[in-house]
């Protein structure tokens, strides 16, 4: 392997140690124990992340990657039960784990500066999940602007729960009427617009 590929491959190495000990919470994911795990020593870790939080992120960033939110999305007909559909999956699935939710979330919510360009591939992937749910992976530009807006939403209804102000069940409530408000207002403007040309 030439050294791009070794770099890739221990950077990966890392980041799945990491979330595996994200699975016991936060303060189980020490730099060392993760070096330990991935069998590099902590400064090569220090190599690839600026800190604990940074690395959390990129953790983040795997499991979404690994998420099978889009499962039994054939059967769902409207866009919008299709964009529930992989919000909701998520959301359980993140929740299944509540510990390792807890950590990464936290993470996410809270990244510096220095962690910025992992916590941008999250929110990015995030959204371009939600918007290929919707647009059955060929999402309008309407589309992914919903998609946006709904994976805001959804990092606020994390930071809720991380903050214990609201439950998992309380956020996946919380997406389900947003959508169906922005399903209902898109509803309207279609047959304002059809009225507006039937005139």
């Amino acid at each position: 392997m030439d050294k791009t590929t070794v770099a890739v491959v221990r950077r990966d190495r890392i980041v799945a140690a990491a979330l595996q000990l994200a699975a016991d919470g936060y303060d189980a994911v020490q730099i060392r124990t993760v070096a330990d795990r991935a069998g590099v020593a902590p400064s090569t870790v220090y190599q690839y992340f600026s800190s604990k939080d940074d690395l959390l992120v990129a953790a983040l960033h795997r499991w979404l990657a690994l998420c099978e939110g889009d499962a039994g999305l054939p059967e769902l007909l409207s866009p919008y039960d299709r964009l529930l559909h992989v919000a909701d999956v998520i959301t359980r699935q993140l929740w299944a784990q509540p510990l390792l939710a807890d950590a990464v979330t936290r993470a996410y919510l809270c990244a510096d500066s220095v962690a910025a360009a992992n916590a941008e591939q999250v929110r990015t992937s995030l959204r371009q999940m939600l918007a290929a749910a919707m647009g059955h992976r060929h999402p309008t530009l309407r589309q992914r602007q919903i998609a946006e807006l709904v994976a805001d939403i959804w990092a606020a209804s994390m930071l809720a729960v991380v903050q214990n102000r609201a439950t998992a069940d309380d956020s996946r409530e919380r997406l389900a009427k947003t959508i169906a408000l922005i399903a209902r207002h898109d509803a309207e403007e279609g047959l304002t617009a059809a009225g507006v040309r039937a005139v």
